[in-house]
């Protein structure tokens, strides 16, 4: 008798260079779905089946200017049923005191996007509902304290989400640092205001991938490959850990 698949509620989104079989750590390939929603197309998503009792959808989410429209991958996510997301991205050290191949925690943002698909509270078919009143943090305390204890020490960061086609300028990292920001990322926002508006739990993992522009550039020493590999093999514990029935309350 076949063995029933099992659910998921955690979508791993992946904005890094991995090559397709790394991602046979978190288990084989028991389906995938694309889907057609209102804001285009997103997808293939695939299943991976960790273990017996436990699955997590993967969506690679890397590719400007041909990006997927962050409403598309919300919409299908809201679809699939999930209620947790994590975002791993690449991004540039904004903060002099991060290094090339650091993973950092993201533990609040600034949007500086053109993207104008920043919200769905403009289309009635979404059914959501608008709350003034309240102010929630954007990234999930519980899904951060996983992360916290399988990579102890991890320095948390504000990240500032941009979509130009581009790398910053001097100028622009000066101004950057001065708001406040220690990291520049392209795959972060909007994505985690749009699934604040869905009430889907919210991660972002940064891996250090380079430096300002205003800062020196040495040659890279095959950090950022090795500080991606190890994190992927934390990954599976990571699904273990939050990849079941939502019990923290900042997405309800």
């Amino acid at each position: 008798m076949n063995a029933v698949t099992p659910t998921a509620n955690l979508l791993i989104l992946l904005a890094v260079l991995l090559p397709p079989s790394a991602l046979d750590v978190l288990g084989e390939v028991v389906e995938e779905r694309t889907y057609l929603t209102p804001y285009g197309e997103a997808g293939p998503i695939a299943l991976r089946r960790c273990s017996e009792a436990q699955s997590v959808w993967v969506q690679p989410y890397t590719g400007l200017p041909t990006r997927t429209d962050p409403r598309a991958t919300l919409f299908a996510a809201r679809q699939l049923g999930v209620q947790r997301i994590l975002n791993w991205d690449m991004g540039i050290a904004i903060n002099p005191v991060l290094q090339r191949g650091q993973p950092v925690l993201v533990e609040d943002y600034i949007g500086y996007t053109s993207h104008q698909a920043d919200t769905f509270f403009a289309d009635a078919h979404t059914g959501l509902d608008i709350n003034y009143g309240g102010v929630r943090a954007p990234f999930c305390p519980e899904m951060n304290a996983a992360i916290r204890q399988l990579l102890p020490g991890l320095p948390e960061a504000v990240a500032i989400g941009v979509d130009f086609l581009r790398r910053e300028t001097r100028a622009e990292a000066r101004m950057f640092r001065s708001w406040g920001a220690d990291v520049l990322t392209y795959n972060l926002a909007p994505e985690v205001s749009l699934a604040q508006e869905m009430r889907i739990c919210y991660a972002g993992l940064v891996t250090i991938s380079g430096y300002a522009a205003d800062r020196a550039q040495p040659e890279p020493m095959g950090e950022v490959r090795a500080s991606l590999n190890t994190t992927l093999q934390l990954l599976p514990a990571f699904v273990e850990m939050v990849g079941r029935e939502r019990r923290c309350p900042c997405g309800a």
